[in-house]
């Protein structure tokens, strides 16, 4: 399989900024969990995780209505539901859940749906701010996972759609950030 920038989205300015305001409240105030993702491979270094939808994940059960109904996230379905319709229409909503990485968090090289599991990601950067020289990077690989072919830096606002197959990894920030660089994934399935 070959990847390219077609298999890439980035939308800047996705997120309003009252949404943007709602989610650094929420992510302040969640509970976050230190040991994601749970890999017992020598170089996986951990970061946070923070669940937001997607209890029926194990099953491929949509959790669209679980987004909905939650008190403190329901704020981000109609925006899902605007992604969806513009961008991956036959999407199947499995889970929602912000991730959270300070400096040596790189996470490993991995692949968001299994194989033979046609699926896109939506990540949403969720900083007030972001420096450039932070890096932080989501970086997208070929399929040997011997070239980069996509580079996006955080930026407030920002969301980056893709394909799931795609080889990719979060950079964990440099040694002079000071902050939690923090991300909403929408993870899904698509219906053929």
């Amino acid at each position: 399989m070959i990847f390219s920038e077609h298999d890439i989205q980035v939308i800047d300015n996705a997120i309003a900024v009252g949404e943007q305001t709602q989610i650094l409240k929420n992510l302040k105030s969640s509970l976050w969990r230190y040991g994601w993702p749970r890999d017992t491979s020598f170089f996986t270094k951990p970061c946070w995780h923070s669940f937001i939808a997607g209890s029926g994940r194990a099953s491929r059960a949509c959790c669209e209505l679980e987004l909905s109904n939650d008190p403190a996230w329901g704020f981000l379905a109609p925006w899902w539901r605007h992604i969806k319709h513009a961008h991956i229409p036959r999407a199947t909503l499995l889970g929602v859940y912000a991730n959270g990485q300070t400096f040596g968090q790189d996470s490993p090289i991995h692949r968001d749906n299994w194989p033979g599991e046609q699926g896109s990601t939506v990540l949403i950067f969720c900083n007030e701010h972001w420096a450039s020289a932070w890096g932080g990077e989501l970086v997208f690989y070929d399929q040997a996972r011997q070239h980069i072919i996509r580079s996006i830096l955080p930026k407030p606002g920002r969301a980056v759609i893709f394909n799931g197959h795609i080889p990719h990894s979060a950079r964990s920030p440099a040694s002079v950030c000071d902050e939690l660089r923090m991300t909403i994934a929408f993870k899904t399935i698509i219906a053929d």
